[in-house]
């Protein structure tokens, strides 16, 4: 029987129901545990209470400590992989940051699999232990190796690149609405990867002494928007932008000569779309459409969506740094490499 480390960051998985009907933290992930006994025929578990927040409260530096509780405990020859408990609403982004960031050779070619419910512990028709159980029974399983970090819940699993939180209440509301789920457990018990092991998000090597990343901002492109926020961020101290644009990849005039004194003052530029699906790509040639955009040397998530591009644009960012490298260039060659075939 394999041994799985599960890491527990709270989530509504661990919540109850409190004196004014609000959904509080209140479990632990021992409680947890215990109260799935089958989990004991799948795996010899142990476990790490990392925290017990609300995923809105994590951030990319939490991550950051998480990603080295993570090195640290796969260098163990006898865990055979990790599952991380998180809330749903930023899990996607823990699961791209940990995926660009962990190298196979950190991972050992291991499984990571985040989890997490779309429903508290008391709630009827509670998921999270399904999902839990779910996601041991995928770490565990032999043709989990070589994919990186992934994501399992209502029965799917995907991958950390294109997985999406696209319901507020459902069940059914992680999925990967640009490519197909990886695979899937059949009748709770059967693993079935529809898609050859593969990574899809290309690496970026971070510093083990990296426990904070450069901030980065993002600005929405919306009809009447103008450059004011994107100012702002600068002075503020954001060494990037991720813009958000519309379409394929437009902005306004306004946000476009914003876009002009950002790059002036050595600031990087990435693109991103706010359409859920279709890739983000320099396809018009008016002022303000992605060709223009391009010739001022931005750059173009491809199919990320601004927060994944965020969080890419400040590992590229923390890489430049330590490397001592042009932002900007760096910026620009990590962005690219979302195009080669994965």
């Amino acid at each position: 029987m394999k041994k799985i480390h599960v890491f527990f960051t709270g989530g509504t998985i661990a919540m109850r129901t409190n004196a004014e009907g609000l959904l509080v933290p209140a479990v632990s992930g021992d409680e947890l545990t215990a109260s799935i006994p089958a989990l004991k025929e799948i795996a010899e578990i142990s476990s790490t209470q990392v925290s017990n927040l609300p995923s809105a409260q994590m951030s990319p530096n939490k991550t950051l400590e998480l990603r080295q509780h993570i090195i640290d405990t796969l260098t163990d020859e006898s865990i055979a992989g990790i599952v991380i408990v998180h809330g749903t609403d930023t899990l996607e982004e823990t699961a791209f940051l940990l995926d660009a960031s962990l190298g196979d050779n950190q991972l050992h070619n291991k499984p990571v699999v985040l989890t997490g419910a779309m429903r508290s512990n008391d709630q009827l028709s509670s998921d999270g232990m399904a999902n839990l159980l779910a996601a041991v029974r995928v770490t565990s399983d032999d043709d989990s190796l070589k994919r990186g970090v992934m994501v399992c819940l209502n029965q799917e699993i995907h991958s950390a690149r294109y997985v999406r939180k696209m319901d507020t209440s459902s069940l059914h509301t992680f999925c990967s609405p640009q490519f197909t789920a990886l695979g899937r457990i059949s009748h709770n018990q059967t693993v079935q990867y529809l898609v050859p092991a593969q990574r899809f998000t290309p690496h970026i090597d971070v510093s083990r002494e990296t426990s904070e990343l450069p901030r980065v901002d993002i600005i929405n492109m919306y009809a009447g928007a103008d450059a004011s926020l994107l100012h702002a961020s600068i002075k503020l101290g954001a060494q990037a932008i991720v813009v958000q644009a519309v379409g394929a990849s437009s902005v306004n005039l306004e946000l476009y000569d914003g876009i002009v004194q950002a790059i002036e003052q050595g600031v990087a530029v990435v693109i991103a779309s706010r359409s859920p699906l279709g890739l983000c790509e320099p396809v018009y040639g008016y002022k303000g459409g992605g060709q223009t955009l391009a010739e001022l040397g931005t750059c173009f998530a491809h199919d990320l969506p601004a927060h994944k591009a965020r969080l890419y644009t400040q590992l590229l960012l923390s890489r430049s740094q330590h490397n001592n490298d042009d932002a900007i260039d760096h910026i620009q060659k990590g962005f690219q490499q979302l195009k080669l075939p994965h």
